[in-house]
């Protein structure tokens, strides 16, 4: 009777639900404890903390590993709007700091012109050579008009060439090439007017100067930086076109009011060159026939039709 009893408490034990849920079963399984014999001979109670444990991660609803990628995602996008953000106002900062740095360079006088150095002023009015330096000491360096102080150079009427350049930190030097004088001739106001192989009148003077040609014959009044025309224009560029051998001859140059041009050259010689055109042929034919004539006495060798002839 015990016997049956005791296999119907078993079936009964089999039916009985598990008292725990399936959410904790799948965590992890009982703890069983085993008893162990040393060397000793004494029992011990090893309890095992090995248990199988389920990934809880494999449970989790996939849409939460959607969201986390999504968060780090945004996390990730701001972040480099950040730094997008701190570049750009680096540069600008970079940008207003050399702004401020370029207007006090400007403004300093560390790099203002303290110096103005003057090559080759000889025969140009030193007033208007002044005012022009005048106008460049003690300007920025860094945007003083050097082109308007070359223009200004380029008015006064000794001047051929300037050319004005600065030295950092505060040195501007002005060179200056001047036209040569070559001539002279007295205008209608009684006044004499230099000119140079341009015909340009370079000064207007009373007296008449010793170290220029005189042009013989009665020229326009003209003012300082203005250009005379024919004939005088051709005396001068007559002048100019002389070889040495005689140049070194020329007394006066003589104009007349027909437009022609004559030279008069040591020993009572007389060149006539006729319209002030084509010199360099002209000039080849009186070199030539000094040469022929050699000490022979004469007078006037005249070239104005092209083929010289002595007279």
């Amino acid at each position: 009777m015990s016997d049956r009893f005791s296999l119907f408490k078993d079936l009964l034990e089999k039916l009985r639900p598990n008292k725990f849920d399936d959410s904790e079963a799948l965590v992890t399984a009982k703890k069983v404890p085993q008893t162990k014999v040393d060397s000793s001979g004494k029992k011990r109670v090893v309890i095992s903390d090995d248990s199988e444990v389920i990934d809880r991660k494999s449970s989790r609803n996939p849409s939460d590993n959607g969201a986390s990628r999504f968060r780090l995602r945004r996390i990730a996008v701001r972040r480099e709007e950040g730094r997008r953000r701190l570049r750009w106002f680096t540069v600008l900062g970079l940008g207003v700091a050399g702004i401020i740095l370029v207007l006090l360079l400007l403004t300093s006088p560390l790099l203002s012109v303290r110096k103005v150095e003057v090559e080759g002023v000889v025969y140009a009015n030193p007033e208007l050579v002044a005012s022009i330096v005048a106008s460049i000491d003690g300007e920025p360096i860094l945007t003083v008009d050097l082109d308007a102080a070359e223009e200004k150079l380029l008015m006064i009427p000794w001047v051929r060439q300037a050319r004005v350049s600065m030295h950092l930190p505060s040195r501007v030097t002005i060179e200056v090439v001047e036209r040569a004088p070559i001539a002279f001739f007295r205008s209608v106001d009684g006044f004499n007017r230099v000119i140079d192989r341009d015909g340009r009148v370079l000064d207007v003077i009373e007296g008449d100067p010793v170290d220029f040609t005189p042009i013989i014959g009665t020229g326009p009044n003209l003012s300082a930086g203005q250009n005379t025309e024919q004939p005088f224009l051709g005396a001068a560029e007559l002048i100019n076109a002389l070889p040495s051998e005689l140049r070194s001859r020329l007394l006066t140059v003589t104009v007349s009011p027909e437009g022609e041009v004559s030279l008069a050259l040591t020993n009572d010689v007389e060149v006539l060159f006729g319209r002030p055109d084509d010199f360099q042929a002209k000039l080849v034919g009186v070199v030539n026939e000094i040469k022929r004539q050699g000490s022979r006495r004469y007078a006037i060798i005249d070239v104005s039709s092209g083929q010289p002839s002595v007279r």
